[in-house]
């Protein structure tokens, strides 16, 4: 629901969930909201007809892998499959979050590249090696792309996208990072990290869960300014922009972005 009571403009997260009605009731004058919307008491005035002028629009969520996913495309969601990786589904984890100020297309194409790790990550991951040519593999697969940065044409790290906001990287078959991406508007996007590991042991979560939140601050602080500083936000108003072909995750991914915000201009027709 949008955070905002049709009465008077109260913010409805600041209300309570009554769990007898299973409604949401405004923190204000205590309207109640039933799930899809429909205002169902207002406990101020007792003709029941003015229920009919409070309902609130309302977008699905469902969900799934430990996260809430809402849609906001064009008609209804029906039973779309979740973007999942299936290589993490038996694996434990540790979680961080945190918010890049960017636009969230920028924030996803910054994992997706390869080239830039020994010029913004020259003192951490990007240390070695010095060399700084950078090869690409492309593979499709369901929903998003594999790549696959070679060495000496070896296959030597692999990332995994899947369309609109996964992203994988598979440093072994026992150690993996993850991030979803969530526009929270246009310049801001919040980021939810994971290492996931294969190997059961007491008392490790809380370790990997410490581990994960330092890791990706010490990696990403050196992302953040540069991200932040690309013009326009946007990547779909980047039209001038010249790639390389060590881009290829890019462009990869802003052939997927187009293809389906394509399909979403055309749902809206």
């Amino acid at each position: 629901m949008p955070d905002r009571c049709p009465h008077r403009g109260a913010a409805l997260s600041l209300g309570r969930i009554k769990k007898a009605s299973n409604t949401l009731a405004c923190p204000f004058h205590g309207l109640e909201f039933a799930a899809d919307g429909r205002c169902v008491r207002v406990p101020v005035d007792a003709d029941p007809r003015l229920t009919e002028d409070f309902g609130v629009a309302t977008l699905p969520v469902r969900e799934g892998d430990g996260y809430i996913w809402m849609w906001r495309g064009a008609g209804p969601v029906g039973e779309a499959e979740l973007p999942s990786h299936p290589d993490t589904v038996q694996m434990r984890h540790g979680d961080a979050a945190g918010t890049w100020n960017a636009h969230y297309t920028r924030c996803i194409e910054n994992v997706c590249d390869f080239s830039h790790l020994p010029f913004v990550h020259r003192t951490t991951i990007g240390m070695l090696p010095r060399e700084t040519i950078t090869r690409v593999e492309m593979e499709d697969v369901a929903g998003g792309f594999r790549a696959h940065l070679l060495d000496s044409n070896v296959r030597k790290q692999t990332l995994e996208f899947l369309y609109p906001n996964r992203w994988l990287l598979k440093l072994s078959s026992r150690i993996m990072l993850g991030l979803v991406f969530a526009p929270i508007d246009s310049t801001h996007t919040a980021v939810y990290g994971r290492t996931y590991y294969g190997f059961p042991m007491p008392g490790l979560g809380w370790f990997m869960d410490a581990y994960t939140r330092f890791s990706q601050f010490l990696v990403f602080r050196e992302d953040w300014p540069i991200v932040a500083s690309q013009t326009p936000g946007d990547v779909l108003l980047a039209r001038d922009e010249k790639l390389l072909p060590s881009d290829a995750p890019i462009i990869g991914y802003r052939k997927l972005h187009r293809a389906h915000e394509g399909a979403s201009a055309q749902a809206n027709v």
